[in-house]
C-alpha cells in the first residue's frame, strides 16, 4: 500500500495519516494556523489565549485566565507532544516558547 507524503523543502514529508491525525483536532489546527501566521516563537500560554480567542472571536486579552491556564495545560499534555514529535513544531523549554518549524509540511486547513 502506497503512503502519500506532504513534502517540504528538505524533501522529507509526513505521511498523509500523520497529517490527518495532526489536523483531526480543532485545537491543534488552530494552533498550527496561529504559529504559521506568526512565524516566530510564542509563549505557550499566549498561544493558548490566541487559540481560545480565535475560537470565540474575541481578543486574546479578553480570554479568562482560568480558561487560558486550562488550555495551556492541555497543550502541554496532549497537543505539543504530537506536534513536536513530528518536527512540525519546536518547543524551547528554556523560555517556554513554541514555534513552527515546518509550515509547509502540514496544511492548516483540512481538505
Amino acid at each position: 500500500m502506497a503512503t502519500t507524503r506532504s513534502t517540504g523543502p528538505s524533501g522529507q514529508g509526513l505521511p498523509e495519516e500523520v497529517i490527518e491525525d495532526l489536523l483531526s483536532d480543532d485545537i491543534r489546527r488552530r494552533a498550527l494556523s496561529i504559529l504559521a501566521d506568526r512565524g516566530e516563537p510564542i509563549v505557550v500560554s499566549e498561544l493558548a489565549a490566541a487559540v481560545l480567542a480565535a475560537e470565540r472571536d474575541i481578543e486574546p486579552a479578553a480570554v479568562p485566565d482560568t480558561d487560558r491556564d486550562e488550555l495551556t495545560e492541555e497543550l502541554f499534555t496532549e497537543h505539543l507532544p504530537k506536534l513536536t514529535a513530528t518536527g512540525v513544531v519546536a518547543y524551547d523549554s528554556m523560555v517556554g516558547t513554541v514555534e513552527i518549524q515546518r509550515p509547509d509540511a502540514v496544511p492548516t486547513e483540512r481538505h
